[in-house]
């Protein structure tokens, strides 16, 4: 049976690996500053990170930012709206087809008004077959697609930006 529940503070580092482990890919900008910055927001209470776990084994990762630390370059698509920003979905490659980042990107969603937001932003490589069905799937709709060549150094190097609406 999977358990999705919230990362404790003892697993932040081994969590770190699993999403260096599984979530390296062609798709995924994973810098270690960058990882590091998100993982420090979720020991500052910040962010917060959602495991789907398997016999207590982590098989997924998310890490969420709260509003208040939503990234200024994302701001602009928030409407002025308390935005919670997802910054990473990884999902273990054995478990891969299962529905469990759908299933991770729903218990974000209902997490999202206890941190005070009503919107939810994403990103991911336009390119990202995987990440766009599992986004749909959990009822997010694209916003814009821009050249992120900074970032992206794959395929078509842009960036989508997705949104989920919690009043709507």
């Amino acid at each position: 049976m999977i358990e999705f529940r919230q990362a404790l503070p003892d697993e932040l580092d081994s969590l770190k690996n699993f999403l260096f482990e599984h979530g390296t890919n062609p798709w995924n900008h994973l810098p270690k500053e960058g990882v590091d910055h998100e993982f420090e927001l979720v020991a500052q209470g910040n962010a917060s990170a959602l495991i789907a776990a398997d016999n207590n084994q982590p098989i997924g990762l998310a890490i969420f930012y709260h509003p208040k630390s939503l990234p200024e370059q994302y701001r602009q698509y928030s409407h002025s709206a308390a935005t919670l920003y997802i910054a990473e979905v990884v999902v273990h490659s054995n478990y891969a087809g299962r529905g469990i980042g759908s299933q991770l990107l729903s218990k974000i969603t209902d997490c999202a008004r206890t941190v005070g937001a009503t919107f939810i932003l994403a990103h991911r490589h336009e390119e990202n077959l995987a990440s766009a069905g599992m986004m749909r799937k959990a009822g997010f709709t694209e916003i814009t697609t821009f050249s992120d060549p900074q970032r992206r150094d794959y395929g078509s190097r842009k960036t989508t930006v997705l949104s989920f609406d919690l009043a709507g």
